[in-house]
């Protein structure tokens, strides 16, 4: 009973899930790449073209994801990666996507902050990885970024509306990070990471939350809004004390 700040064990494991995150997205109509999952082998095609990008389907901070060409390769990876032992997710890979975060939280209220872009270095990787995420001595607040990133009005209000959507439906405690995919003009949601590096902080700025008020609130809200809520109703013993009569009315 003793009250923690940060997610709730049901909605930690909802998100850490990439196949389960991807249900409660379709579930809400909120657009998403297409995700299969996999287990020991491969034992079906895609039915997308190559390349593929695969991650693990229980993880994060890019651990174990990787981008393959083709078919060979996907399976290959899927029966030997270290990392893939408990099952991966394939989804499309977009060569030319971008990535856009938000922090999110809903104490005192549901808010969305301010939209980065995270820069990467092409050239050295396809995708934004552990490297580009947390080498730098700050982590995720110390990584090259665009705040605010420079995106049409339209598609900021678009990308907010769809962080609302899952703060809604996602019991979310403390500070959680929603991430994004840019394709052309095409927005996908991607992940939700329930404890993000630095309480994702440095997001902040659009509305301005400072990191002593925001640890502040989180503290509050776990002191508000206990994750375990002990219920003695229908569990009192009289079920039990009852069984005997029950069973002497069914012979």
């Amino acid at each position: 009973g003793i009250p923690y700040t940060g997610p709730t064990r049901s909605s930690a494991a909802l998100a850490m899930d990439k196949l389960a995150f991807a249900s409660l997205l379709e579930s809400r109509n909120l657009r998403r790449l297409p995700r299969i999952s996999y287990a020991d082998a491969v034992d079906r095609s895609p039915d997308f073209p190559a390349p593929y990008i695969v991650k693990p389907r229980y993880g994060g901070s890019s651990i174990g994801t990787q981008v393959v060409e083709d078919e060979a390769a996907l399976a290959a990876l899927i029966e030997h990666g270290a990392h893939m032992r408990d099952g991966a997710v394939v989804e499309p890979f977009l060569p030319d996507s971008i990535d856009l975060n938000v922090g999110l939280r809903r104490f005192p209220e549901l808010q969305v902050s301010a939209i980065e872009r995270p820069l990467r270095n092409a050239e050295l990787s396809p995708i934004l990885g552990y490297a580009d995420k947390y080498t730098s001595t700050e982590g995720m607040a110390g990584a090259p970024r665009e705040l605010p990133a420079d995106l049409p009005e339209q598609l900021a209000e678009e990308l907010r509306t769809s962080a609302l959507v899952v703060g809604a439906q996602l019991p979310v405690r403390g500070v959680a990070r929603l991430d994004f995919l840019l394709d052309g003009s095409d927005l996908y949601v991607n992940e939700l990471n329930t404890i993000p590096g630095s309480f994702a902080k440095y997001l902040w700025i659009e509305p301005t939350v400072p990191f002593e008020q925001l640890l502040q609130d989180m503290i509050a809200e776990a002191k508000a809004r206990p994750t375990y809520r002990p219920v003695t109703e229908g569990a009192d013993g009289s079920i039990l004390r009852d069984a005997g009569s029950i069973a002497a009315k069914l012979h």
